[in-house]
């Protein structure tokens, strides 16, 4: 199995509901980082992400096997069916330990 990172990129408002649904994630306790980003885009909402050029995100990272994740991915989706989030799936390559 390759192991990766699963990233799931969430607007602010959906970081709680998110994070309680991983939580809940029924094969294992996952363990993951939340980090707040700047996503720089041209659809920005209000005159304040205007100004400043982007608008504030949270980024999620879960290090897992592709398989699993595909997995965490449907748990998400079917858990909270009417949320709007962007995923990345990156391989690890593991460091040779000699």
């Amino acid at each position: 199995m390759q192991k990766c990172i699963l990233r799931l990129i969430v607007e602010n408002e959906l970081y709680d509901s998110i994070t309680d649904c991983l939580l809940t994630f029924p094969e294992r306790e996952l363990e993951f980082m939340g980090f707040s980003i700047q996503a720089h885009t041209r659809m920005l909402g209000d005159i304040s992400e205007q100004v400043s050029g982007f608008k504030q995100k949270m980024l999620i990272e879960i290090t897992t096997h592709s398989d699993e994740a595909r997995r965490i991915y449907q748990h998400v989706k079917s858990t909270l069916t009417e949320a709007s989030f962007e995923t990345q799936l990156y391989p690890l390559l593991e460091l040779d330990h000699q």
